[in-house]
């Protein structure tokens, strides 16, 4: 991989509520991010505006997270003819240097061993970008296709518009940078990686496209001292699961839907359903039952077009997918972004956020960077409704104005979140499942949970202003571990599940144990 030219440009936030207007208009979205100044703290958005480069067939392991029972292959041959409805599904391996990693997905074909290719999806770039450090670790679905049956040896997959950001922090500023792609418009192959053949059979399975994000892009320097250089090759290995490996590796906890509804409809088989639109600019229908769970609303028939929701997903043996939970943090919402918070002041009630995922009337096009909001007394915090504390638990998990901190992952919902003027106003702070990536200092036991002592990276979003710290994660007999050997000290393992601050400690309730990226 080739190093990256660079254009950047210091966007500063001194005395004033905004940063200055971006230099390189035709690249960033928006013309101004906000950025609040702490009282203590200086704020300085860099943007690095790179070219991509050395795509190619670089080879990429599989995702870990199906390595310990996900993967395999379907039991039954291909029947010439037939077709089977396929759900793609992504996922990521990452550490925890960057806060976002987003591309458009153009087309992704699989050919057989004869040459003969069919073509899965073909995404219109100008309408879709997917994120992948949301993702990490954990399976968000995309589309579902027919796909005709037979044995795919092979597979491309097209991009374009990559960007990433990550942040640091040096003698007091903290910084948000974000690459984004100049002067490539149209799509180019990533390096595309299968485990094993692809055999496309039965009435319905699942495609993982997992990307390997550390893989992907190459960094050195940094962009504060002048002498930062990157370069990104899309990595991705493609593997298929059935539907019954994937939610018994996975749990349909772990299979969510993020997205705006479009409309409500009886499905085929008679049942309530709704279309999602996605954040990929792709859309899924989802059925409902009577043993789905409604949180934020009373039920199907309290849904509206334009609602935003959060969707467990099970994947139903004939294809269709069926909502295990619909949550709805806020029925009035006309804007929703998701991503991790920095520089919390909690007088003013001021913060920001650097965008993973963003919907709704203010975001017909991504932006890059972070963004200025605030919150108010009026302002609902609220735990992700995925989440049940376990029982026996040495602290109470809460998340509130007071107890919100740096590096946490935030769904905020708002009347609007504009361009400019002032600060946006959050309606509701949704704190989330992340992802985290550290080494294990020590293993013990509380209360019948397994306790990880795990040191974080100085780069980790949660210990970016302070120069690495530790995190305490409680894992319980619920705890999927997935891990491919026991946990010990020194080991680099991946912990998922929710982040609390308590008395100044962070603790984290996991759900699932991946093995770890090399930090």
């Amino acid at each position: 991989m080739g190093s990256i030219p660079l254009l950047h440009a210091h966007v500063r936030a001194w005395n004033n509520a905004y940063s200055g207007s971006c230099m390189v208009q035709h690249v960033v979205q928006h013309a101004q991010d906000r950025l609040p100044l702490p009282a203590a703290l200086v704020v300085i958005l860099t943007l690095l505006v790179c070219f991509v480069c050395g795509c190619g067939a670089n080879p990429a392991a599989p995702a870990s997270g199906l390595s310990s029972g996900a993967g395999g292959q379907s039991t039954t041959a291909p029947v010439p003819g037939e077709t089977t409805t396929v759900t793609v599904l992504v996922s990521s391996t990452a550490n925890d240097e960057l806060t976002d990693f987003q591309l458009s997905f153009g087309t992704l074909t699989l050919t057989d061993a004869a040459g003969k290719s069919v073509t899965v999806f073909n995404l219109d770039k100008g309408s879709q970008l997917a994120e992948f450090i949301h993702s990490n670790s954990v399976l968000d679905p995309v589309i579902s296709v027919s796909v005709p049956q037979d044995v795919y040896t092979s597979a491309t997959l097209t991009f374009s518009n990559p960007q990433f950001s990550f942040v640091t922090s040096s003698a007091g500023y903290i910084y948000f940078n974000t690459a984004v792609n100049l002067g490539r418009g149209g799509f180019e192959p990533a390096a595309v990686t299968l485990p094993s053949a692809i055999t496309v059979s039965g009435a319905s399975m699942a495609l993982v496209i997992n990307s390997e994000v550390s893989q992907s892009v190459s960094m050195s320097g940094s962009p504060q001292e002048n002498n930062f250089s990157s370069s990104v090759t899309p990595s991705f290995s493609i593997t298929s699961v059935p539907v019954s490996s994937a939610q018994n590796a996975f749990g349909s906890g772990q299979v969510n839907a993020f997205g705006r509804i479009a409309s409500l409809a009886a499905s085929a088989s008679g049942q309530n359903s709704l279309v999602l639109n996605l954040p990929t600019g792709t859309a899924l229908t989802i059925a409902s039952d009577g043993n789905t769970a409604w949180q934020g609303v009373n039920g199907y028939d309290s849904l509206s077009g334009g609602m935003f929701a959060d969707i467990g997903v099970a994947i139903q043996a004939d294809g269709t997918l069926l909502a295990t939970r619909v949550e709805v943090p806020d029925p009035t919402a006309r804007d929703l972004v998701t991503g991790p918070v920095f520089n919390i002041d909690p007088s003013a009630g001021i913060f920001n956020l650097v965008g993973e995922r963003e919907q709704g009337q203010d975001f017909s096009s991504f932006r890059s960077g972070g963004m200025a909001l605030q919150f108010t007394g009026n302002t609902q915090f609220r735990l992700y409704g995925g989440f049940q504390a376990p029982d026996g638990l040495p602290f109470t998990p809460v998340f509130d104005s007071t107890s919100i901190v740096a590096g946490q992952n935030v769904a905020v919902t708002s009347q609007s979140i504009p361009l400019s003027g002032p600060y946006p106003t959050a309606t509701t702070m949704t704190l989330l499942p992340q992802t985290v990536d550290g080494t294990v200092d020590s293993l013990s036991s509380n209360n019948g949970f397994q306790v990880y002592e795990v040191s974080l990276a100085s780069y980790d979003p949660l210990s970016a202003t302070h120069g690495g710290v530790t995190l305490e994660v409680y894992g319980s007999s619920q705890t999927l571990l997935l891990n491919s050997t026991p946990a010990k000290p020194g080991q680099v393992l991946r912990f998922h599940g929710m982040v609390f601050s308590e008395q100044g400690s962070l603790e984290m309730v996991a759900d699932q144990v991946n093995d770890g990226v090399a930090e």
